[in-house]
């Protein structure tokens, strides 16, 4: 289970997710098994979607969550075996829960960590009047919700999670059958790729391209894989994964590269970058840079378009929704492209994402096309940074799913506290249905 550390940080997140859920202050009585398969609906559904955490003792109000805690009669009452001996009258195969007790403010809280199911989801196999139905797969919603699996993308997820893990546990034990050993990230690990971060920074900072322009708004991706090895894959092979990288979704790629432009995309001492400038079919400045270096380690950045619309429209400073999802959705799946053919699928691979110049930005939706959202959302922070680590398979396999959880985190610093996710599905979806040549 997480430190104690981390389960405060958990508990204090403020918002819901497919990963956890916030419960009032209740009691533990089988007796009112109502209210008992009301939880395990949710313990079924996160470990079949992501897994997660479910914090007994915070109420939703109307202007957010009231941290009231439990009082000593109902957190005696939460105990892992009997919270679990009765999660396995209806979860088959069995789901083993852990619970902890945390003080914060001097308050109790019961926290339920559910582990996402290894190798077969697991399905209820028994009914409960208006609250569980069986036989049936519960899966967390993208509004963060428990519910029966209906649609054939949350269906086609769960079968490829299921062969993943069948995978990755084969494969887990045939390499610490071979090496004795369990491979592990260390700080130095973290350290060097972290140096390669900052020069990656500093490189880009002494192209200075727009010096009058002042603009302020980017988006930047960077990927690391859990081991350093300065000289991992050969100059050929970072050529190779490159060009398989180059695809166009939207009419410019994401990771550009074309050899027979040097001045644009070239060879470093340890690795490839290409850096671009130009002006897009409305007049806007644009600008991309990214950097693959021979130990895995990749960053990207591109200036915001939006920035040239604001100063051209005369308008305050946007962030549009649709292309920060692009944005998203077109990194992850870049790092499946440049990482399958390099490193094996169970592999764990960190991206980070920040948000640029962000401070006093407004979340718009620019294109005429889409409605426009209801509301004006204000970012107070100057920039936002998200970070995931996941295996590859995941990453490959998640794409667009990771994406829009990514986003939500995003958008979430905008002070939407809930954001349209199905809008945000939908642009994703779009987009990768538009492939250009």
């Amino acid at each position: 289970m997480s430190n104690m550390k981390e389960l405060k940080e958990i508990l204090l997140q403020g918002f819901e997710s497919k990963d956890l859920d916030y419960k009032g202050p209740c009691q533990w009585d089988e007796k009112d098994k109502k209210a008992c398969c009301e939880i395990v609906k949710d313990i079924l559904a996160m470990a079949n979607t992501l897994g997660g955490y479910i914090i007994i003792g915070v109420s939703e109000q109307e202007n957010g969550f009231s941290w009231e805690g439990l009082s000593p009669e109902q957190a005696k009452s939460f105990e892992t075996s009997r919270l679990n001996r009765f999660v396995q009258n209806y979860a088959d195969p069995p789901i083993n829960t852990l619970l902890k007790k945390v003080d914060h403010d001097g308050k109790i809280f019961a926290i339920i960590e559910v582990p996402r199911f290894s190798d077969t989801p697991h399905i209820c196999q028994k009914d409960y009047p208006s609250v569980l139905s069986s036989p049936a797969l519960y899966v967390r919603t993208d509004t963060n919700e428990s519910a029966p699996l209906k649609s054939s993308s949350d269906f086609r997820s769960i079968v490829e999670q299921a062969i993943r893990n069948r995978s990755d546990q084969m494969l887990s034990s045939m390499r610490a059958i071979l090496t004795g050993s369990t491979v592990h990230p260390t700080v130095s690990d973290k350290k060097k790729f972290e140096v390669q971060f900052q020069n990656a920074l500093e490189r880009f900072e002494s192209f200075n391209a727009f010096p009058d322009r002042n603009y302020s708004g980017y988006r930047e991706a960077s990927f690391h894989l859990s081991q350093f090895e300065d000289s991992r894959f050969s100059l050929e092979e970072l050529r190779n994964v490159a060009k398989n990288a180059h695809i166009n979704f939207k009419g410019w790629p994401f990771l550009y590269w074309n050899e027979n432009r040097s001045e644009n995309c070239y060879t470093i001492q340890d690795g490839l970058e290409t850096f671009i400038t130009r002006e897009d079919s409305g007049g806007h400045d644009r600008l991309d840079f990214w950097r693959l270096h021979q130990s895995g380690f990749f960053y990207h950045r591109v200036l915001m378009w939006e920035e040239g619309y604001t100063l051209s429209k005369r308008i305050p400073l946007a962030m549009d929704l649709g292309s920060m999802a692009m944005y998203v959705a077109e990194a992850i799946y870049c790092l499946g492209k440049i990482y399958q053919d390099l490193i094996p699928d169970e592999d764990e691979i960190t991206i980070r994402f920040r948000v640029l110049g962000v401070e006093g930005r407004i979340l718009k939706i620019l294109d005429s096309r889409r409605t426009s959202l209801s509301d004006d959302y204000a970012c107070k922070v100057p920039e936002i940074v998200h970070e995931l680590a996941k295996p590859l398979a995941d990453w490959r396999a998640g794409t667009v799913d990771l994406a829009v959880e990514i986003c939500k985190e995003i958008f979430i610093r905008f002070n939407w506290s809930k954001p349209n996710l199905s809008a945000v599905r939908e642009i994703i979806d779009e987009m990768f249905s538009r492939r250009f040549s």
